[in-house]
């Protein structure tokens, strides 16, 4: 089954919660700084703007509506940087001098008498800082008295560079602030969650039978976590060996009256006389058999699956030794099956040892597949135990190969299933046998495979050690 639930990394939440205070705060005073630099830009310019107008008006008044000279004009373009355009107007709002075209103030403006107003306009392509003002003016020689209407606009370049550059300056600085704060944020959460990683890395390490308490030094924060994984781990022993007490009852409570029965059933066979009555316990013999082994097998399964294995039978193995002494015990049972049962030494010096192996479930294990070939191969068959060395690639290899009917590439996975069985003829298999060489194997993290016989016959068990 699939877990489709979305996760988020620790590591990502605490490095948001790091970042996006100072990526909000950053945001504001960049916001701050912009609204600061382009108010101080455009009270620098209002002021010049004022003082322009001041400076034109007096000049128009004195030349009687001259042009400023293309001179003064110069001199103010080099000293702002700017283009500069004035308009003036009489008292009875007659045109002075300047430029006429000049944009006008907002219809709603009420000037007053010796007060500028300000406003952004658009002129000659270029968007232009504009002031309006009346200025008083009383000059007989040039027969102007009253107050006089001055419009100055100017360009904004200057401003706007002014504005950019500052601008561009603070977010180089914010971008270099936030890139060292993400890189010691980084540094910091690292280290934080180190002992979170190493407890990840100590859980990962064991095996699913390894219940022992954790004992690594943890961080405050981290010890109620350990704590009540701890007491999970405990109740999930007690519970695992009260589970094992339960099989070890039931083995002797089932197994003892099983044999009873057959015993007292083959006892009686041997003794009647009737045919009738000799088929009918010839069944009850049968089904006998059939009921112990299915016992057995159900005993064994729960005691190899992973909820009735313990980590502390776990030791080095010999599997050379091991597979012959396990081979040489089922001969006897080869000769009731009539088939020749031999054991192949291809180690070839090199290495047949496991460092952590279940001797217990490894001889249920192989048992099985011997037996399950004497069981489905005909009289005269031939069964191979077979033991390969270490290689470059994998470990040690156990192999039981055989040249009876085999099994079909399509079902080689089904017959890993409990209770499967592709021969419902042959009443001696119960369907747990294959099912229990795989706990095993997945217990001892080994990879097993079924594959074609030697020249295509029969079928081959290989159990891959890492």
């Amino acid at each position: 089954m699939t877990d489709n639930t979305k996760t988020t990394s620790l590591r990502a939440r605490l490095l948001l919660w790091l970042l996006l205070p100072g990526l909000i705060m950053g945001t504001g005073l960049l916001a701050k700084n912009y609204l600061s630099v382009s108010e101080v830009a455009n009270r620098i310019q209002d002021r010049l703007l004022v003082a322009l107008a001041v400076t034109i008006s007096e000049h128009a008044i004195k030349s009687r509506g001259d042009l400023l000279s293309r001179d003064i004009e110069l001199l103010l373009e080099e000293f702002t940087r700017e283009n500069t355009y004035y308009r003036v107007q009489g008292p009875d709002g007659a045109f002075v001098t300047g430029d006429t075209g000049l944009p006008r103030a907002p219809t709603d403006l009420v000037l007053q008498p010796g007060v500028p107003h300000f406003y952004n306009a658009h002129y000659r392509n270029e968007d232009v800082r504009a002031v309006t003002m009346k200025y008083l003016v009383s000059d007989p020689s040039s027969n102007i008295h009253g107050w006089v209407t001055i419009d100055v606009n100017q360009t904004r370049r200057q401003r706007d560079s002014l504005i950019y550059d500052e601008l561009t300056g603070s977010l180089t600085d914010y971008l270099v602030l936030m890139f060292l704060s993400g890189i010691f944020a980084w540094i910091g959460v690292s280290r934080g969650l180190a002992p979170l990683q190493r407890l990840q890395q100590a859980i990962r390490r064991r095996s699913t039978d390894d219940l022992r308490p954790i004992r690594h030094v943890m961080p405050k924060e981290v010890t109620e976590v350990v704590s009540s994984l701890n007491a999970l781990l405990a109740r999930l022993e007690r519970s695992i060996t009260a589970n094992q007490r339960f099989i070890a009852d039931a083995s002797h409570q089932l197994r003892t009256p099983l044999a009873t029965v057959q015993a007292e059933a083959e006892w009686a066979l041997r003794t009647i006389h009737s045919d009738e009555d000799r088929q009918a316990l010839e069944r009850i013999v049968q089904q006998t058999r059939e009921t112990s082994r299915l016992t057995s097998q159900l005993l064994n399964l729960a005691r190899v699956s992973p909820e009735g294995r313990k980590a502390g039978s776990l030791v080095k193995i010999n599997l050379l030794e091991f597979a012959s002494g396990v081979t040489a015990e089922k001969v006897r049972a080869a000769l009731h099956y009539q088939v020749d049962l031999g054991f192949d030494d291809q180690s070839e010096g090199m290495n047949c040892e496991i460092e952590t192996g279940n001797e217990v479930l490894l001889h249920e294990a192989l048992c099985n597949l011997i037996d399950n070939a004497m069981i489905y191969c005909p009289p005269g068959s031939a069964i191979t135990v077979r033991v390969i060395g270490s290689g470059a690639v994998t470990g040690p290899i156990i192999e039981v190969e055989d040249n009876g009917p085999g099994i079909a590439p399509e079902d080689r996975e089904r017959v890993l299933g409990r209770f499967v069985r592709l021969d419902n003829d042959n009443q001696q298999g119960c369907g747990l046998g294959l099912a229990i060489v795989k706990e095993v194997a997945d217990a001892h993290e080994a990879q097993l495979s079924l594959e074609d016989g030697t020249d295509g016959t029969g079928l081959r068990v290989r159990i891959a050690f890492p």
